[in-house]
């Protein structure tokens, strides 16, 4: 094959592929139809433009933004009912990002076809379309709307085309929750429950199941709300899906009186992805990890997450992470950083670094010594291991005695013990240097003449006399408050 013929190929492949990315525009739809309190009907359509099928051009100030055509009609057959044709233009932006629109429209009751159509005004050949059946009816009789799935909801009583009944509603018309979700949320309305319910409460019953194909489903979430019956009342819920697996799920929605019938249901689909769920270290590919947030971290970004990282890490993990920290290849590192973390929160390992990394750079600061990070101090490494104390004693001036901290958890998850203490002290009186002297946490120190070790400085007075090899404690006076401290505390 000749260079020209090779050139001719590969401008080829290029046309090729940039045909096909212009027609890749790829839109997210979903709509609900609502009834106002004074019986208007009305449908609120919510799209979504995924930002990587949409072209983002540079503006004067280098900053990135794109823009798109919507049009939304309502047809009944042939004829266009209603319908919005409007242009929607992204903020500045440094990266490209999706962009969320949501329109309503009053329509009377009746049976409809939804279509709406976008184009990317930067790219005209670049565009989708979205066909559904709509059906806008209002029973007089308990009916619940279509249920809409969120990516988040807040209070929020300013005016907006996102806000209703006091919340900002950000939909997610594409029915997918990515990797770094860890709640679903959902709203929908529920009309005239009034006309079939009379004085007693019922029961909306929200349940995820997850579909294994062949008509199989396994329940895997459900919640339930008791309500009164009204006129108009509105569900806002968000279950946890942090533990749900990659895969196919099914929402279902239903209302049921005090005999548990069914008096009205909704379902949708959603996926889900969820990969570091339950990861093996062999799935960590060098694929898997360039792409990680571990991939920024420079060498010395790194040596300090992996001396952070030491006070916690137990058990095989240590030695393996002091083989890490002998490895000069920064690849290893990177590696057992994200294995770490990916396990501590798989659905969003970056956050889990970010909280650690802010821990750990407070416990430097509170306990840093003039050769060591805070968090290698023991102090710094009780923090880091089991959290701030419940109760704290600091004695600095007590005769006999160096500076010395008695540090109380009232409950102690660890060992499931309760009520364990910690003593550090300073015998050499350098700094901030404390060192552990004596502990009730089991798999710690535990040093029955701790209290002869703290006043050592007094060597005769001893509560066994002068058996020096035996006593474990110190005799009684007015200076000396250690004991007093452990014990009542």
């Amino acid at each position: 094959m000749t260079t020209k013929t090779l050139r001719h190929l590969l401008a080829t492949l290029l046309l090729v592929i940039s045909a096909q990315h212009a027609q890749a525009l790829d839109i997210g739809v979903s709509f609900a139809a609502y009834n106002t309190p004074d019986g208007k009907p009305y449908v609120e359509v919510n799209v979504e433009v995924a930002s990587v099928s949409i072209l983002y051009k540079k503006t004067e100030g280098e900053k990135l933004q794109a823009s798109a055509e919507i049009l939304i009609m309502i047809k009944k057959g042939d004829v266009v009912v209603t319908y919005e044709k409007y242009n929607i233009q992204s903020p500045l932006v440094d990266a490209p990002q999706s962009l969320v629109d949501v329109k309503r429209l009053l329509v009377p009751e009746g049976d409809y076809e939804l279509e709406v159509a976008v184009q990317d005004l930067n790219a005209l050949e670049n565009k989708d379309n979205f066909k559904a059946p709509l059906s806008v009816r209002f029973p007089d009789k308990l009916h619940l709307s279509e249920v809409q799935l969120l990516r988040s909801f807040k209070k929020d009583e300013t005016e907006s085309p996102f806000t209703k009944n006091g919340y900002y509603l950000e939909p997610l018309p594409f029915y997918f929750y990515e990797k770094n979700a860890t709640r679903l949320a959902f709203y929908a309305e529920i009309y005239r429950s009034n006309k079939s319910i009379s004085d007693a409460d019922y029961l909306v019953r929200y349940f995820i199941e997850q579909d294994k194909g062949n008509g199989i489903k396994n329940l895997v979430s459900t919640g339930s709300q008791r309500k009164k019956p009204s006129e108009i009342d509105a569900l806002l819920v968000q279950m946890d899906i942090g533990k749900l697996e990659s895969g196919n799920y099914t929402l279902t929605v239903e209302a049921r009186n005090t005999a548990n019938e069914l008096l009205a249901s909704r379902n949708l689909s959603f996926q889900r992805s969820n990969p570091y769920l339950y990861l093996n270290d062999q799935d960590i590919t060098d694929e898997a990890l360039a792409q990680q947030f571990t991939q920024n971290l420079d060498e010395k970004q790194l040596k300090y997450t992996l001396a952070a990282l030491s006070p916690i890490v137990v058990g095989d993990d240590a030695e393996i992470l002091n083989n890490v920290n002998r490895d000069k290849d920064l690849k290893t590192k990177r590696y057992f950083i994200f294995r770490h973390f990916v396990r501590q929160d798989p659905n969003n390992p970056e956050g889990a670094y970010k909280r650690y990394m802010q821990l750990a750079q407070s416990v430097h600061e509170k306990f840093k010594s003039g050769f060591r990070y805070g968090f290698e101090t023991d102090r710094g490494r009780a923090y880091l291991r089991f959290g701030a104390p419940d109760d704290l004693v600091h004695v600095e001036d007590e005769p006999g005695a160096p500076p010395y901290e008695i540090w109380v958890y009232y409950n102690f998850p660890k060992t499931n013990q309760t009520n364990v203490k910690f003593l550090f002290y300073n015998p050499s009186l350098a700094g901030e240097d404390y060192i552990t002297l004596h502990s009730t946490a089991r798999g710690e120190i535990q040093d029955p003449k701790w209290e002869r070790k703290l006043y050592n400085r007094n060597l005769t007075e001893y509560t066994d006399g002068d058996n020096y090899q035996d006593a474990t404690g110190v005799e009684r006076n007015l200076g000396r408050r250690a004991r007093e401290y452990f014990t009542d505390f």
